[in-house]
């Protein structure tokens, strides 16, 4: 082979690749900004990204190595301090806004700019969860979870597990002779507390599945809906299966003890018991 040809054949590769990338890299701003008409909807500055993903990848990035706020330099350094960009988010066309003034006009306007969460979030979190309600009917449901634990007359029931959790807990760390992740642990306490409060000491031998899988479920509700094996969205959701299935039995056993009229105490039924 000639090297001219050579040199022929890498050059038309290298061509080819480019001209991929610059279609792919524009196929979000042709489909979803070019067909609204610049004179009807002006757009502020900004990059649709890929298709399909958008700027996640960025954006996840720059979450998982702790620095969430080069996603948002990134935008300033490459289009200006607008202060309000276009991107593609969670599957979405999005608006990114940055400026203290424009967040307060869009969080506090109820009527123009309505609540939302990603698809992942929607889909793992449920319709009926806190999530799916916005207004009056959110303050309703609030009320109505909220108040078998509100208050000091409420929290004094668990003060002693509490205490007995808190200093249990610390004894066990302090005996690993080992490095530990502080806020992690805390996590992992305050965890404890928290199921035992709504569903009782009868949760407490699955304690170490239900905190394994309420992290495989927080971990996925940010991340991209793709209902795939590898992917986040997909063990969020297997993981949510496990614990409905859960949660599940364990107020259907309390429904049948009510009905048969076998009482518990208060604190040992947990909040679970209403239902």
């Amino acid at each position: 082979m000639e090297p001219g040809f050579g040199w022929m054949v890498f050059t038309a590769l290298v061509g080819e690749s480019v001209a991929i990338y610059g279609l792919l890299k524009s196929a979000n701003q042709w489909y979803y900004v070019s067909r609204l008409g610049r004179e009807q909807y002006p757009l502020p500055p900004g990059d649709m990204g890929w298709p399909l993903i958008g700027n996640m990848w960025s954006f996840l990035f720059a979450f998982k190595y702790g620095d969430p706020d080069s996603f948002i330099s990134n935008m300033v350094a490459r289009f200006g301090r607008t202060g309000i960009y276009k991107a593609y988010m969670f599957g979405s066309p999005s608006i990114i806004v940055t400026l203290p003034e424009t967040c307060k006009q869009v969080l506090m306007d109820d009527e123009r700019f309505k609540s939302g969460w990603p698809k992942s979030t929607n889909e793992l979190m449920g319709r009926k969860s806190f999530l799916g309600f916005s207004g009056e009917e959110h303050k309703l449901l609030r009320r109505l979870t909220a108040a078998p634990i509100n208050g000091h007359k409420a929290l004094s029931m668990y003060h002693e597990y509490i205490k007995e959790v808190t200093i249990n807990s610390f004894d066990e760390l302090a005996k690993a002779n080992r490095p530990i992740e502080f806020l992690i642990e805390v996590k992992k306490i305050t965890f404890k507390i928290i199921m035992h409060t709504f569903l009782g000491s009868e949760v407490d031998p699955m304690m170490k599945t239900l905190e394994e899988e309420y992290a495989n479920l927080n971990n996925g509700l940010r991340a991209i809906a793709i209902n795939l094996p590898g992917f986040a969205f997909y063990k969020a959701l297997k993981a949510r299966k496990k614990l409905v299935k859960i949660l599940q039995a364990v107020v259907d056993g309390r429904r049948a003890r009510k009905s048969s009229n076998l009482s518990e105490t208060q604190q040992d039924d947990g909040v679970v018991n209403g239902c």
